[in-house]
């Protein structure tokens, strides 16, 4: 990847190799024990991307894809066996120190705030860690519950806050030190649909109002459409695409369309008509039903909208609906993500 002068955060060539040991049971004659294997894991290869000021990027991938490597390797949490890591210019590597100012991160299923203590109490502890002192400190604690909707609950016991509010309460001890990058592992896995939403608002408001950059894990493929203006890949610890959202929505456009019936035919009753790529059943829709891929051509998709009417009479079917199915992030990524397996 080159690098650009626009990106805050740059991602150049990392590299992450974890590997496992298993033992036998102790020796009772040598007291030694012998390691009998040793796994290899390749967390991240040869990984370059790069987010840009007010944009979100989206890390896609399975489980034990990498992604929480990935932005442990941003945060500085963990070092890359090789290649680099640039925030706002700077190595990650070299100038730790002041980067840890310009990040905020919010890590999947870790418990970021302490329980016996207020919100508005945590935000002033983890502000006083992150340098942050005094009316500047008080007056962000403040707009920063307000802003994330916990105004109600900042002298309540974070023990007794839902899980919804423990999240919102995370990303504000991220915000706490005013920082230019925010990576959010999982940010809204577990949370109600009201929560949810909400924490996604406060994303986009972050990042298009505030100019920040916002990089976002999630195995919710509708979260990662609706946020990412930019969307990685990652599978196996190998970054398999990283376009703009509507660019790897485009990757395999086609036309499909599910034709509703009042008795199911075998999809090999439709072989022989032109314009018609495959016809299978889709057994996610109710009813019987045909789900058919038609040539992007006009022309021959015509030829196969007349061709699929007259074999369905000659079947004895009654068509009773024809939907039109959009591509969707879904699934994009499982194609992206089973053809490596």
């Amino acid at each position: 990847m080159t690098m650009n002068d626009s990106y805050l955060v740059e991602a150049e060539d990392i590299n992450k190799t974890f590997y496992t040991r298993h033992f036998l049971q102790l020796d009772e004659d040598t007291r030694q024990r012998r390691w009998y294997k040793m796994n290899t894991v390749h967390a991240a290869e040869s990984i370059s991307f790069g987010i840009r000021p007010g944009e979100v990027f989206g890390l896609l991938g399975p489980n034990g894809a990498g992604k929480t490597t990935a932005v442990k390797m941003i945060s500085g949490l963990i070092r890359p066996d090789s290649g680099r890591v640039l925030v706002d210019g700077m190595d990650v590597e070299k100038k730790r120190k002041q980067i840890l100012r310009k990040i905020g991160v919010v890590l999947e299923g870790t418990r970021t705030s302490i329980w016996p203590l207020t919100p508005l109490e945590n935000l002033v502890y983890y502000g006083n860690l992150r340098n942050v002192r005094g009316k500047i400190l008080k007056d962000r604690s403040h707009e920063l519950l307000d802003f994330i909707g916990l105004k109600e609950k900042k002298n309540v016991e974070v023990r007794k806050l839902s899980r919804g509010q423990k999240q919102k309460l995370a990303i504000c001890i991220a915000m706490i030190s005013d920082p230019m990058v925010l990576l959010l592992d999982e940010p809204t896995t577990g949370l109600d649909v009201q929560s949810a939403r909400a924490i996604k608002d406060k994303i986009i408001e972050m990042t298009r109002g505030q100019g920040r950059c916002v990089l976002v894990t999630t195995h919710d493929m509708h979260v990662a459409q609706e946020l990412c203006d930019r969307i990685g890949i990652i599978d196996k610890g190998k970054l398999v695409a990283c376009q703009p959202t509507p660019d790897l929505l485009g990757l395999f456009s086609e036309e499909m369309y599910l034709y509703r019936l009042d008795r199911q035919p075998e999809p090999g009753e439709f072989s022989g008509i032109n314009g018609v790529l495959s016809v299978e059943i889709d057994p996610e829709a109710e009813g019987p039903n045909i789900l058919v891929q038609l040539d992007l051509s006009p022309a021959a998709r015509s030829e196969a909208f007349y061709g699929l009417a007259e074999r369905l009479r000659g079947l004895g079917c009654e068509l009773r609906a024809i939907e039109h199915r959009q591509q969707n992030l879904e699934r994009v990524f499982l194609k992206l993500t089973t053809s490596t397996i």
